[in-house]
């Protein structure tokens, strides 16, 4: 690590999220307990948190099942996609909507319902 003057390294800041986490980030994200999760994926609500806390090894067809569940993609799951399809999604319709005043309403409405969360 160069530590010239002048030179700023911040890469002690920098950490991938974790498979656990990602799992936790959109289970919060969509508005669903772990009991929800649970109950969706037929599991005791123990295994979500054994997942989310990286505890246990998850097999390729839960992690599959999850992505399906959660609206994301295996990819993303696992830290091999940076940046969560459907936010990839969303970004993509809005640029593809010419008419700016349509874009600005479907902008706000996004906000609103964020900001409503």
């Amino acid at each position: 690590m160069d530590t010239s003057p002048g030179i700023i390294c911040y890469c002690d800041r920098v950490r991938a999220e974790s498979l656990g986490e990602r799992i936790r980030s959109k289970r919060i994200q969509m508005g669903l307990t772990q009991e929800q999760l649970a109950e969706i994926m037929s599991v005791p609500k123990s295994t979500i948190s054994y997942y989310e806390n990286d505890k246990i090894d998850i097999k390729g067809s839960i992690i599959k099942e999850l992505s399906v569940v959660l609206q994301t993609t295996p990819n993303y799951l696992l830290g091999i996609e940076e940046t969560d399809p459907l936010i990839e999604g969303v970004s993509t319709i809005l640029k593809k909507i010419k008419d700016e005043k349509i874009r600005t309403m479907l902008y706000a409405q996004i906000k609103a319902a964020a900001d409503y969360a």
